[in-house]
């Protein structure tokens, strides 16, 4: 499936009530035809919506009252040498170790190695387990009631049903402001959690416990460097191969960088017909980079539009929804809603966040200078001078106590793992958002569990600067470090000859009118905050804003960082206050 919610009766003998029920088929998609199924008794109810993008159903019932349902692929180990294995199996090897026990179901998942959540339901012992994949990059979320528990693999149905409380927490929309996402299990709404990775909630009997199926901490012996890069790729083929099951086409994202390079890459190696596409603007490395790799390969390959309003839309581009229906969608007609991205690469492999003066800090015991070179922290101009003191520090609370969390020796690799945690777990959270709109399913083979444990079981200083990616980047047998990259400052240049007068993404990106139009849009949505009916004056300095719209708005200095700082304390406020609930500061 694609999307799932539902609910759970904490109260054991009191049924759900029908209006939570219609709720949630209401809200689980917002496509006005959308089919809608669902399965359960009157004590857990479980809706799903699946748009068809793995070719085989998630779902699985028994007589007994047993009840299994995935939205992702989860990818078992023992299907690896089966061409005939597909998600469907997946879940009936899942249902039937959880049918048997807890213990049973979590050995299954421990063979995991793709990207879903997911559920068993036992009516016998009256128990629901929630679980993620090992990274937990398919987003589960659990709110949790007097009477009743409901969860969602999107925070937007959580966010839309009026019986769950809406309740700001106040450090998580901090974290949110700061990082860009709430850290650990946190969300911005206390009383609702986001599971970790490798999570697994048990409900049962009024109480919830929470518990993690496989550790990434607890890596195996590093190999040489040889025979680990050998395995690394090794690995990433093969997590190529138990994705794309044999099809003989793919649709790939190509960029001037090397992350979709090495899908496009390893899908060519294997033998499939790759389509490919860029979104770079005109005359950008990026660009014709792309082309030219797409040239080097063969692949069919399309240039899309980007324009100043797509920015930091990720892939959401109509005219990449048109491409995959209209040109690719026809000639893969098993599977036309799958996209091959290089989401998750740059992090697993490259370690980009990362410098030899950030893992040096680490190794020495100071997390928080190490943390500090990572992010600035929360821009607090643009917060009221009575709260300045009681937020900034808690972007860095939050942050050393993931890291304190995280076992190891090697504390280069504990960042890492931070990094693993809680920047790629929520990665692509806004995707699995839209995707009832958007309709599109990602394979992201960088975050395969397979691979990544011959990443994370090396030491870190092995990996920074991209040399270890490089030395992996030769292993491929159809030249892909002989084109021309758009390589990231600090890391191993390209020494390639190049074309002459390209702009490069961390310089120039955007054309002088792409970024008006970018300082338009956010003076905007500053206005837009400014004007509305009620302001949260505790929350957001009013002059500041008021000084960084006109400062955006007339180019005198770019200000959208400090005018999206306010929007986040807004959106969360203004869901919340509508509900007329207080705000937490969570602990």
């Amino acid at each position: 499936m694609t999307i799932l919610a539902g609910a759970f009766s904490t109260k054991p003998g009191k049924a759900l009530p029908d209006e939570l029920r219609n709720a949630l088929r209401r809200h689980i998609s917002r496509q006005p035809f959308e089919a809608v199924a669902e399965l359960g008794d009157a004590f857990c109810h479980v809706a799903k919506v699946d748009i068809g993008a793995f070719g085989a159903p998630a779902m699985q019932a028994d007589v007994a009252g047993n009840l299994t349902a995935l939205a992702g692929e989860a990818l078992l180990r023992e299907g690896d040498n089966d061409p005939a294995w597909n998600r469907t199996r997946d879940t009936a090897a899942l249902h039937s170790g959880f049918a048997q026990s807890c213990a049973a179901g979590e050995l299954a998942l421990a063979q995991s190695q793709g990207s879903f959540c997911g559920l068993h339901y036992s009516a016998a012992r009256g128990e629901l387990l929630l679980f993620v994949d090992r990274i937990g990059a398919r987003p589960l979320y659990l709110w949790q009631g007097e009477d009743y528990a409901v969860f969602a693999s999107a925070l937007r149905i959580l966010e839309a049903l009026p019986q769950v409380r809406k309740e700001m927490d106040v450090r998580g929309v901090t974290e949110i402001a700061a990082f860009g996402y709430a850290l650990g299990e946190r969300t911005a709404y206390a009383g609702i959690r986001m599971l970790r990775s490798g999570e697994i909630a048990r409900l049962a009997d009024g109480a919830a416990t929470f518990s993690v199926y496989a550790r990434w901490d607890e890596a195996e012996a590093p190999l040489p460097q040889e025979q680990a890069v050998q395995r690394s790729y090794d690995a990433f083929i093969g997590a190529l191969r138990r994705r794309q099951r044999g099809a003989s086409m793919a649709a790939a994202f190509l960029s001037g960088g090397l992350d979709s390079r090495a899908i496009v890459g390893g899908l060519h190696a294997i033998g499939a017909a790759v389509y490919t596409f860029n979104l770079a603007p005109d005359g950008k490395q990026d660009q014709v980079f792309a082309k030219l790799m797409a040239e080097h390969l063969g692949t069919r390959h399309v240039q899309l539009v980007q324009q100043g309003s797509d920015a930091g839309r990720g892939y959401h581009k109509p005219e990449l929804k048109e491409w995959m229906r209209h040109e690719f969608g026809p000639l893969a007609s098993d599977r036309p809603r799958l996209l091959w991205s290089g989401d998750g690469g740059s992090v697993s492999l490259g370690h980009v966040y990362m410098d030899r003066e950030l893992v040096a800090a680490m190794q020495r015991g100071a997390p928080a200078e190490a943390l500090a070179r990572f992010n600035k922290g929360l821009p607090s101009r643009i917060i009221p001078a009575a709260m300045r003191e009681t937020l900034q520090g808690l972007p860095l609370q939050g942050a050393l106590e993931e890291l304190d969390a995280i076992q190891g020796e090697d504390r280069g690799r504990a960042f890492h793992l931070f990094l693993m945690f809680n920047d790629q777990r929520r990665h692509l959270a806004q995707h699995f958002e839209e995707i009832d709109r958007e309709r599109m399913e990602f394979q992201l083979p960088f975050l395969d569990a397979g691979f990544l444990e011959t990443v994370l079981r090396q030491p870190v200083e092995a990996f920074l600067e991209h040399r270890f990616y490089m030395d992996w980047l030769a292993r491929f047998p159809n030249g892909l470090d002989t084109i021309p990259w758009q390589a990231y400052p600090g890391h191993v240049p390209c020494e390639l000859p190049m074309p002459t007068g390209l702009k490069y993404q961390w310089h120039d990106y955007f054309d002088p009118s792409v970024l008006r139009q970018m300082r338009r849009h956010a003076a905007d949505k500053g206005r837009q905050l400014l004007s509305s009916q009620r302001f949260p004056e505790h929350l957001i300095s009013r002059r500041m804003l008021n000084a960084a719209v006109w400062l955006t708005r007339l180019g005198w200095r770019d200000c959208a960082y400090l005018i999206n700082t306010a929007s986040t304390f807004h959106k969360y406020w203004s869901a919340c206050e509508a509900a007329r609930a207080p705000e937490r500061l969570s602990r």
